[in-house]
């Protein structure tokens, strides 16, 4: 007897979720039909898929073969709903990554003038930190990140910059930092900072440039939300880094800058060739054509896939 397709979403369900009470929950069925779902897996496989002890499971050698064959073949029905869909409603689907200090900034804007252009495209967007979004690009579960880094990627990732970018030191006017022209981490020294985690390449980064000044970060707060950081430095309770770009919109705050902060570039980075995927081709044909490449490419810029 073959293996019966319409038995797996079930088995991924218990592998996902640790338990079969747990997977009936999450399927909206009984406990006992998802036991026998994969009692008639196990049949059809001619193996135990599941140890089972007491109140626990555990899979079986032949139990995680199948758990990894599964992942890969769920992955590839998703896409072949996704382009159902597209067929089907006509819209083209594009899924990108953005770091919060971009979905912040720059995309909400990029994103309006493209659908403008384009109305038959839907942007699929995930907003996190870069090394998770390079994790979902390395898995193909995006097309391409946009993120702001100092440094550009190595093959098999390609890049575009879009432009300079520059994270500055955001006070309320009434912290006497305010007055100053610019500023360096040991004028920060008994500041109360709001950061972004530690997650973020961003605060590895400026806790980096702490240590090379000797001087130890006042952290207040860490949270990442945007919203949140402005929130604290609006109230005078702290001061924070954001991009240069915060400046246009929070008129009643100062952005100064910080000696040894370097440029940053605001970049698209992807993997995969736009000459296979026509979706990802024409996106790039549009950011080439709003963003026009001036000069050359700085030569300063090292290889990371640390994003600021």
């Amino acid at each position: 007897m073959s293996m019966r397709l319409s038995l797996i979403p079930t088995f991924a369900a218990v592998c996902q979720w640790g338990t079969f009470s747990r997977a009936a929950e999450k399927l909206h069925i009984s406990q006992p039909a998802v036991s026998k779902t994969i009692k008639e897996l196990e049949q059809d496989c001619g193996v135990a898929l599941f140890e089972r002890q007491h109140s626990t499971i555990s899979l079986t050698p032949e139990g995680r073969k199948l758990w990894e064959g599964c992942q890969r073949w769920l992955k590839e029905s998703e896409e072949l709903e996704k382009l159902a869909a597209s067929l089907k409603t006509g819209r083209q689907i594009l899924r990108i990554g953005v770091v919060p200090m971009c979905g912040n900034t720059i995309f909400p804007q990029l994103h309006r003038e493209f659908l403008a252009v384009h109305p038959h495209f839907q942007l699929r967007t995930v907003e996190d930190t870069a090394s998770v979004l390079y994790g979902l690009l390395d898995r193909q579960e995006l097309d391409l990140i946009l993120c702001v880094t100092n440094h550009l990627p190595l093959p098999p990732y390609h890049c575009r910059v879009l432009k300079k970018s520059r994270l500055e030191l955001f006070t309320a006017p009434d912290n006497p930092l305010a007055q100053k022209k610019e500023v360096s981490f040991q004028d920060l020294a008994d500041q109360p900072l709001v950061l972004f985690p530690d997650t973020f390449g961003q605060t590895r980064y400026l806790r980096r440039l702490f240590a090379q000044a000797r001087t130890e970060p006042q952290i207040l707060h860490q949270t990442s939300q945007v919203f949140t950081i402005l929130s604290y430095i609006r109230s005078g309770a702290g001061v924070g880094f954001l991009s240069e770009e915060f400046a246009q919109d929070e008129k009643n705050l100062v952005a100064i800058p910080v000696k040894q902060i370097a440029t940053g570039h605001v970049n698209f980075v992807w993997n995969r060739d736009p000459e296979q995927f026509p979706v990802l081709k024409q996106f790039l044909a549009f950011v080439e054509k709003r963003w026009p490449r001036q000069g050359q490419q700085d030569p300063s810029l090292l290889s990371s896939r640390e994003a600021l």
